[in-house]
Formats: C-alpha cells, structure tokens, sequence
C-alpha cells in the first residue's frame, strides 16, 4: 500500500496530500495529488525530504479544513494559543492571538517557527495565561466570564473545589510556560534586484554584496530605460509594506536620473524601501533626509553622464573599424544557408511560425533574413 503524507512550504504551511514514491536521506521521490489525494499525477517528483510529513497526510487534512488558524507552539513543542493568520513570511508570521469570548489581540509579529499550520487543531480554543492577566489588568469581561464558569461549575459538581490531578498539571504547566514572544517591530520580507547587460555575465559579485534573501529578482538586459525589463516590473508589483527591496549600486536599478527617481518613487509609495549597498543610501516612505536625496541626484547624474560617455566612445570606435574596413556589424541570427532551407519550406506550404520556432528565431528575424536575402 502507498504511503501518504503532507508536502510543506518553506514556512512550513501545508501545500498538499502526496503520495510518497521513495524516502531518501535528502531528498523524496513524491507524486502530487490532483484530487485532493483520490487520484495522483502520473509523473514522480523530487523534493527535499525535510519538506515532507509522513503523516498519511494528516497535517493538510486539518489545514485544509481551517487555513486562516494555526497553533503557536512552546519551547517543548506544546500548544499554546491559537492564532489567526495574516500573512506568512520564510521568518515572521503576522498573526492574531485568540483571548477567549471570541476576543483577538491585535495583529503582532510572531516567528514563523514557532507555529504550527494545523487549522489550530492542536490548540483547540486555548487562552493563554499571560492573555488573562493582561485582560484582568485592563478590566477586561473575560476573567470575570471564566470566573462565573467556573463557580457553575463548581455547583453541578456539588461544591468540590478540589481539581483533578490532571487538570492540576496542566494548569501548573500553562502557568509556568514561558510568554508569548514580544510584538516585533513590523518587518516585511527582504527582497533582491539583479541586473547584468548580458546572458554571459556573472551574477555572483552582486549576490555577495547583497546577502541572503527571501527572493531574487534578475533582469539580463541593459538598463538604458524600464522598457523590456520584465524582473523590474515582476519586483516592483511583487512588493508589499514594509518589504526590503536591496540593489548592489545605482547603476544596477536604472542608468538615467528620469528613471531612478521613478522607480524609487513607486517602491516607497508601497510602503517598501531600496537600499543601496555600495552608495549606502536608504531610502523609504518616511524618509526626509535631504542628503540622501542629494547624493541620489549627484550620483544619478553621474550614472547617466557615464553611460553617455560609453555611447559616444562606441560610436566612435565603431565609425573607426568601418573606416578601416574592420568592422562587420553584429553576427546574423541566420545564415544563408539557413534562410534558403526557410525559403525552400515556405515555398513547400509550412508556415513561417513554424519555420522560426525551429530555427529558434522570433518571425520578426525571418522576415527580416527573407528580405535581405
């Protein structure tokens, strides 16, 4: 009989019900379900074995049931108050915590590690000590409602005070566990914009002064304007309050001060900011350093001069190999050879979409070789 389990996210959030083809030490040969876990997807699929719970897939079964709640778990791995999910980042889940008489805390910032995403299956409706207290403190209904439960209680049961061994343990136990962790400043997800002028060009050096991130963003096109310039524009709409947008250099982002002031304008207006590792300027929404913007001005300026400089000196070298004859522009995406078999095959009835597809050129190329030639 097949196993069955759960396959997470990098969150660790139930992303579906998978049937389990062969465990190894790293990584899990799995099939995806396409039914909710009735039927599988014909071809296997490997995938880190950390990512996966063997579980029958229990875990995505409680998930599934209530996505918008989870557990938030103690240092042992015990329950200890159920949380409504906002948002969920690699390091920080915003979230709110439940108080009791369907009473929630505002939303805080609590790591993502330390949440279960079980539907908050394992907390049930559990109050957290620490929650009590800060409700009796500030007048809050809740103790009071729990105090008159617990005297109703107390006379069904005929007056007994006396608590259950079990009931004493646990209670000792929610006493004793340590306190939710503290509100964190509100922090979004750190993000990366990479950018070479060409295919062949490394992305390391960029990478190593940047750091690790949640998510990299790469464009492999000059950046003489925005236009065809897809990771660019993925980027920006990807971007959220308080996300942390980091850019290796000026240069990288945009070549002309028009540009650069643009595309900061419309990352701060999200609530985001951009950071730049070599000019170790930063800038965001509530930024009102004059300097900054100063420096931004100069050192846009001198991206933009510099790359008018290049333009000109290239086309002066280029004018100079033509007048010596040396200079035979840039290499044809197609041969004659192949322009004639193109040629050939659209005499014969194939399409040109076709043609191009196989010669692995855009239509706008072929026709331009069919016409030259």
């Amino acid at each position: 009989m097949a196993r069955i389990g759960t396959l997470l996210d990098e969150c660790g959030r139930p992303i579906d019900k998978v049937q389990i083809v062969h465990k190894g030490k790293n990584n899990t040969r799995i099939k995806r379900s396409t039914d909710y876990g009735r039927s599988w997807e014909a071809n296997d699929q490997q995938v880190p074995t950390d990512t996966v719970l063997f579980d029958d897939g229990q875990r995505f079964a409680q998930h599934s049931r209530n996505p918008q709640h989870a557990t938030y778990i103690g240092s042992f791995g015990e329950p200890r108050a159920r949380l409504r999910v906002h948002r969920v980042y690699k390091h920080i889940t915003k979230a709110k915590v439940y108080l009791g008489e369907n009473t929630w805390t505002n939303v805080q910032d609590i790591l993502t590690s330390s949440i279960l995403f079980d539907g908050g299956a394992s907390a049930g409706w559990i109050i957290p000590s620490w929650a009590e207290k800060d409700t009796a403190d500030q007048g809050s209904n809740v103790p009071e409602v729990e105090e008159e439960k617990a005297k109703s209680d107390e006379q069904k049961s005929g007056g007994s005070t006396d608590k259950h061994p079990m009931a004493q343990s646990a209670a000792v136990a929610e006493s004793s566990a340590p306190p939710l962790p503290p509100a964190a400043p509100p922090r979004g997800q750190r993000f990366s914009y990479i950018r070479v002028s060409s295919t062949d060009q490394n992305l390391a050096r960029q990478r190593d002064m940047i750091g690790a991130v949640d998510k990299e963003f790469i464009d492999e096109v000059s950046a003489k304007s925005r236009a065809g310039r897809p990771g660019l524009e993925r980027c920006i709409d990807y971007l959220r309050d308080h996300d942390e947008l980091y850019v290796a250099s000026i240069d990288r982002l945009a070549r002309s001060l028009v540009d650069l002031r643009t595309t900061i304008d419309q990352i701060t207006a999200k609530g985001a900011s951009v950071h730049f590792i070599k000019e170790n300027l930063v800038f965001s929404k509530d930024s009102t350093d004059p300097r900054a913007t100063l420096m931004l001005g100069i050192l846009g300026s001198f991206a933009e001069f510099e790359r008018a400089i290049i333009r000109e000196r290239q086309a002066e070298g280029i004018a100079l190999a033509k007048k010596a004859g040396k200079y035979k522009g840039r290499k044809r995406a197609l041969t004659p050879e192949q322009v004639e078999q193109a040629r050939t095959r659209i005499e014969a009835g194939e399409s040109k979409v076709a043609i191009a597809h196989d010669l692995g050129v855009s239509r706008a190329t072929l026709y331009r070789a069919l016409a030259n030639i």
